[in-house]
């Protein structure tokens, strides 16, 4: 059956719009694969969203079963200090615990909302060791569940050594310059790009919310 995009882009239209962008590059999520297009379906998440959290754990799964998919972080706020939890997380946390939870997830009232930045670039060097999957589900759980300061480099260092990164690797890749500019300006990109508030979805460039069924999610997948 053909891919229902045509109709999904219409559901989700703004005025007879969708928001489209240049499209973000494909990088595997792990698990996944490249479908005989090339087309690779993005989500772009942060931690501090449990919405954005539950997506990514769903969109795993879609990994897992080998749809074409990835996630992408972006440190939405991009203020490089800790700030106190948010009415939005609070509001996120009633309405998607329960989604989370038959994710695997418990999640907790956060103690802090802390900068994302780090974890997003230990996140980048987890996927070229084909440890995205497990990078972002021990970091979820680290935030959501156990209220870790995951801005703390020591919480990340930890962390990475737990899913089987090397840990001075990690500690070289958080001290590098040039990795975090790299990191910077593509999250500067994706914010001229539109991509402000997570969870969001992009295929070729064109974004719709990330709550899709889960039929229209796998097929989008290439499932």
């Amino acid at each position: 059956m053909p891919l229902p995009w045509d109709r999904i882009r219409a559901e989700h239209a703004v005025d007879g719009r969708v928001r489209r962008g240049p499209a973000a590059p494909s990088v595997r999520m792990g698990g996944g694969r490249a479908v005989a297009s090339g087309r690779m379906l993005v989500l772009h998440y942060d931690v501090p969203s449990l919405a954005a959290t539950v997506a990514a754990l769903r969109l795993q799964r879609v990994a897992d079963a080998g749809g074409a998919v990835t996630c992408q972080g972006i440190d939405v706020l991009g203020v490089d200090a800790t700030l106190p939890i948010t009415l939005d997380q609070l509001d996120e946390l009633e309405r998607w615990r329960d989604r989370a939870v038959a994710l695997g997830l418990e999640a907790r009232r956060p103690r802090t909302r802390p900068p994302t930045f780090s974890a997003h670039l230990v996140e980048v060097l987890a996927g070229v060791h084909d440890l995205g999957g497990a990078w972002r589900d021990a970091l979820f759980h680290a935030y959501w569940t156990q209220g870790a300061p995951i801005d703390d480099q020591q919480v990340l260092l930890d962390l990475a050594g737990g899913i089987g990164l090397d840990r001075g690797e990690v500690a070289a890749r958080l001290a590098d310059p040039q990795a975090r500019l790299a990191l910077r300006q593509r999250m500067t990109a994706d914010r001229s790009r539109g991509i402000g508030g997570v969870p969001v979805l992009e295929l070729d460039g064109t974004f719709v919310p990330a709550d899709l069924a889960e039929a229209d999610l796998r097929q989008l997948a290439g499932l």
